[in-house]
């Protein structure tokens, strides 16, 4: 084992781990505004609007992301980039959604009603009332869905987006030392989970009921 190919490597891994965090960071933005806002949806009186979100969940749950990923990419031609974004968002959003749902049902209805009774719009009671608590409850499944954002991220590298995996490919194609690629990609994807393990656990901690 050679581990000085890794410094001689050393730009094309750095580039690749920004092209991972960039395109983590934007799946992570994206599937949670839209995760968030189909489960909402999916928790309000229309009997339409709760099959139609359910729907969006099922579909693309039980829809590979490599599948989402091509038909992006292939089908619908969209920019490498903006495929491998959108095929992100598409993707969690979904497990997002569910999870929004869950903990929006968590809250016990009669507290919205005390405050609808209380003359609070329903906007007011949502915002003040449900919210606050729903976060709670939704951010350790939300911890688990930004670390498989940043896991799927990876399999952006069939579309030639230049990440740590494609970087790796590379440096094998190369140099023939695929293991020391592997295992420094390995290494940098772990700290960045680590990362975001950590920013979440601390907002839970701030969050907490005392």
């Amino acid at each position: 084992m050679d581990w000085g190919i890794l410094w001689q490597f050393r730009g094309a891994l750095a580039s690749g781990l920004l092209v991972t965090i960039g395109v983590s960071v934007l799946g992570i933005i994206g599937s949670t505004v839209l995760g968030v806002l189909v489960g909402c949806l999916g928790t309000l009186p229309s009997l339409l609007l709760r099959r139609l979100t359910g729907l969006y969940s099922e579909f693309l749950r039980n829809l590979p992301l490599i599948v989402k990923l091509f038909f992006l990419y292939s089908i619908v031609s969209l920019p490498a980039l903006w495929a491998a974004v959108a095929a992100l968002i598409l993707h969690q959003s979904a497990y997002i959604a569910d999870i929004t749902r869950s903990g929006i049902r968590s809250v016990a209805s009669g507290q919205l009603d005390a405050a609808l009774s209380l003359g609070h719009s329903y906007r007011q009671a949502f915002y003040y009332i449900v919210v606050p608590q729903t976060v709670r409850v939704m951010l350790p499944p939300m911890t688990t869905q930004y670390v498989s954002v940043i896991k799927n991220s990876s399999v952006t590298a069939l579309i030639s987006i230049q990440d740590l995996t494609w970087q790796t490919q590379e440096i094998n194609v190369e140099m023939f030392r695929g293991f020391e690629a592997a295992t420094a990609t390995t290494v940098l994807y772990i700290i960045v989970a680590s990362v975001v393990i950590a920013g979440m656990t601390r907002l839970q901690a701030r969050l907490a009921v005392q």
